[in-house]
């Protein structure tokens, strides 16, 4: 009994995000061993810099996988949101300030429209942003021209895409605090708990009541927000705007999303763990670029870890509910030991009892 009790307590203090901590800290090793450019100060910036760029996006697509949704869109939102600013401030002369609002409303825009169609017209996730996918892009192929707006003249896109604060870049002043905040909003309040009731059993949620369609809207607008704001920081670190921004994007959010634990059946995951994630995702990609593998290649080994980490994670998560099953507190059972274990007792149990 004491050692179900033990790999009980195991299971618990072994957390996921604790286990996904160490095998980033082992990668990143790995990759300085293997390229000495990758500790370098100029490497470290250009990398986090595309980490805050796939970061902002994962936070909202963590909460939407965590409800059973999935938003495939974002990519094609990020060009879309892209092209209004480069036009509306080269084509319409609007002081840059107002063309980045004009893109963040734009952006949220489309992330409103994913959400209205999936709960006021009951279209699943899947085939709502799998067209809105092809259709922001469209829209942004036609408005681009196929060409590209230039926006290295603009002070506040350089500071954005180059700017440092005490040798950090500064889209990280955004990314962290919005981690923190998401991550305390997720595990502290009523609506965080509300995104892993629905992702549980969406049917008890509504009978509880809970406002399932509204937190789903919101969830799927907050997603079109972060896309504007990548879109932001993407045109600033490239200093172009065009119509091909953010090809791909979608699969790099997904796959550190679920590769920091979030469970693509909904109901369990965390910010923290999607933000180690997106470090994992982001050094692994800037460690292949670094060693010279070539893109296609990269792409085939981030294909293959997102299907070796679903595997894992549900293997991972069927063990740790084997071992925190049995109902008998270790406790009780030592002040009493020559009491009659109960039927919800570990199989482990029923076999010390023959």
């Amino acid at each position: 009994m004491r050692g179900i009790a033990g790999a009980g307590a195991l299971a618990r203090g072994l957390t996921r995000e604790r286990i996904l901590l160490v095998i980033v800290v082992g990668l990143l090793v790995v990759i300085a061993r293997l390229t000495p450019k990758f500790l370098t100060a100029t490497n470290l910036q250009i990398t986090s810099r595309y980490l805050v760029e796939v970061g902002l996006v994962a936070i909202p697509m963590t909460m939407i996988i965590l409800i059973r949704g999935i938003d495939i869109s974002v990519g094609s939102i990020v060009a879309l949101a892209t092209v209004v600013l480069g036009l509306s401030w080269s084509v319409y002369h609007l002081p840059m300030a107002l063309a980045i609002l004009l893109a963040l409303a734009v952006a949220t825009a489309c992330g409103v429209l994913n959400g209205l169609a999936i709960t006021r017209l009951r279209v699943p996730d899947l085939v709502v942003t799998l067209s809105t996918l092809a259709i922001y892009r469209g829209i942004a192929e036609g408005l681009g021209g196929g060409g590209r707006v230039y926006l290295y003249e603009d002070p506040i896109m350089r500071f954005l895409g180059e700017g440092q604060i005490l040798g950090v870049p500064v889209g990280l002043f955004v990314f962290l605090p919005a981690v923190v905040v998401a991550g305390v909003a997720l595990d502290r309040t009523a609506w965080g708990r509300a995104l892993y009731a629905i992702g549980h059993n969406e049917t008890a949620a509504r009978f509880a009541g809970i406002r399932v369609d509204r937190i789903r809207w919101m969830a799927y607008t907050l997603s079109g927000l972060a896309s504007g704001l990548s879109a932001v920081f993407l045109a600033g670190r490239l200093g172009t705007a065009r119509a091909t921004a953010g090809l791909g994007l979608e699969f790099e959010v997904i796959t550190a999303v679920v590769v920091g634990g979030t469970a693509i059946s909904g109901g369990e995951g965390s910010i923290w763990g999607s933000f180690l994630g997106v470090v994992m995702v982001t050094a692994l990609r800037n460690g292949l670029n670094l060693i010279g593998v070539p893109s296609p290649i990269q792409a085939m080994i981030i294909g293959a870890l997102l299907i070796l980490t679903v595997l894992v994670n549900e293997n991972l998560r069927l063990r740790i509910r084997g071992w925190v099953r049995p109902a008998v507190p270790a406790s009780a059972l030592e002040a009493a030991p020559g009491a009659e274990p109960t039927p919800a007792a570990n199989p482990s149990s029923s076999q010390e009892r023959r």
